[in-house]
């Protein structure tokens, strides 16, 4: 990877849409469109993925700016590092999308989720806040891949969390695949975002409806044409 795209700066340079209620489904959704179909990339490098980690509260910002600057100096490293975050992604994203259609997951994707924790997890520590004892992570500030321990520990809270597992939902749009849950009274949301792919199932079916009315009245001149 070249050194200009890893050494971009830590601020945001795209804006990240978190919108799955959890983090690791968020994390997911840092790709366009539909897999196995035209996908865009929005983890083009190094400095998107400390971007995304930044917004979605997995650091601060003095935190994500020194991490790029790191990443600037060890180009390599913020490769290997942003590679091993696009892998755990796509193996998060095979975990949930098979769950949300009522199918279980490859004993595969498992695995290489277990070996990230076991990479991290003893990282884990607990510490004592203001309200109580919280879950903390200690030690490798320096480490560019420290953002990838909550991101498996997200997605393994998720897995062992029967009531928000059973509301994994994945968007109806045609052309999307995002993963969410679906916190709705009634569980109904069918959408990542009603403003985005919900609109524009509604614009496609009124003008299917419109195409077919049409069509009912061409064939009713017809008719009484005959």
């Amino acid at each position: 990877m070249p050194m200009s795209t890893v050494a971009n700066t830590a601020s945001p340079s795209r804006t990240f849409q978190l919108v799955a209620g959890d983090l690791c489904l968020d994390f997911g959704n840092t790709v366009g469109g539909k897999r196995g179909a035209t996908t865009r990339e929005y983890l083009n490098s190094y400095a998107d993925f400390v971007s995304w980690c930044r917004q979605a509260g997995l650091l601060d910002g003095p935190a994500a700016e020194s991490l790029v600057r790191r990443g600037s100096r060890r180009p390599d490293d913020a490769a290997g590092a942003l590679r091993r975050a696009i892998a755990l992604r796509e193996v998060i994203y095979r975990i949930f999308a098979a769950l949300a259609s009522h199918k279980s997951p490859e004993a595969s994707d498992l695995d290489q989720l277990n070996a990230e924790l076991s990479a991290h997890l003893g990282r884990l520590r607990v510490a004592a806040g203001r309200k109580g004892f919280d879950w903390t992570w200690a030690g490798a500030d320096a480490a560019l891949d420290q953002a990838l321990g909550p991101i498996a520990r997200a997605a393994a809270d998720l897995l062992t969390s029967p009531g928000l597992l059973e509301r994994v939902r994945q968007c109806e749009g045609e052309r999307c695949g995002w993963l969410f849950v679906d916190s709705t009274k009634n569980h109904s949301r069918r959408w990542c975002v009603m403003s985005d792919c919900g609109n524009v199932a509604k614009a496609r079916r009124f003008r299917l409806k419109q195409r077919r009315g049409q069509s009912g009245r061409s064939a009713t001149s017809g008719k009484g044409g005959a």
